[in-house]
């Protein structure tokens, strides 16, 4: 029995690594150029230990993703509750938004490769919608207790309107991409127009 935990402790830890590495690979190459070897050996391990954990490189790039969820999710725990108005909130997230894509501008080039790319295979995109749902999940129940703490209400269902918010910075971190001279405001004043338009206060 302890042997069998071992085994499993070190399963997971192993897995987690390969994510880790796989992550920094990705955006360090891109989606496509990325390689398997080369993730292997950022881990520290041989390629049979990325596909003894992962069918191959979409489904590690899933892993990846939904680790990327879990991890705004919690970031976003930790800073919304930390207001008086809800509406500091929504510029907290705001901010935390820029510094991310100024941080690692490279994130959103390579899950606009990634989608793209999921979207010509059916199973391909119904896995990657599935994590997408999930991360959806867990930010809405972030929104969900801010909402309540505030005692506000939303025009939009909180899953959409977390798809709503998501996309719009996807779509501001792009722009960036395109030009970096966008003020750094326009983050900020989107979406708390977005945020603002959609909350009914009591």
């Amino acid at each position: 029995m302890e042997q069998r935990l071992l085994r499993a402790d070190r399963k997971q830890r192993t897995k987690g690594e390969l994510i880790t590495a796989a992550r920094t690979v990705f955006v360090r190459r891109g989606f496509h150029a990325a390689s398997l070897d080369e993730i292997a050996e950022e881990a520290g391990y041989t390629k049979g230990a990325v596909y003894s954990n992962f069918h191959g490189k979409d489904d590690l790039f899933l892993a990846v993703f939904g680790d990327y969820f879990r991890e705004r999710a919690e970031a976003y725990r930790e800073i919304v509750f930390d207001h008086q108005d809800i509406e500091e909130s929504y510029r907290a997230v705001a901010r935390f938004w820029r510094d991310a894509n100024e941080s690692e501008p490279e994130w959103a080039r390579l899950i606009a490769e990634f989608l793209v790319h999921a979207s010509r295979d059916e199973s391909l995109r119904s896995a990657a919608r599935e994590v997408r749902e999930r991360g959806l999940d867990a930010i809405a129940a972030v929104v969900g207790a801010l909402a309540a703490r505030h005692e506000v209400e939303f025009l939009l269902p909180i899953r959409e309107l977390v798809r709503g918010g998501g996309a719009l910075n996807r779509g501001l971190a792009i722009e960036q991409l395109l030009d970096p001279m966008l003020p750094r405001e326009i983050f900020e004043e989107m979406h708390v127009a977005y945020m603002r338009g959609l909350t009914k206060r009591p």
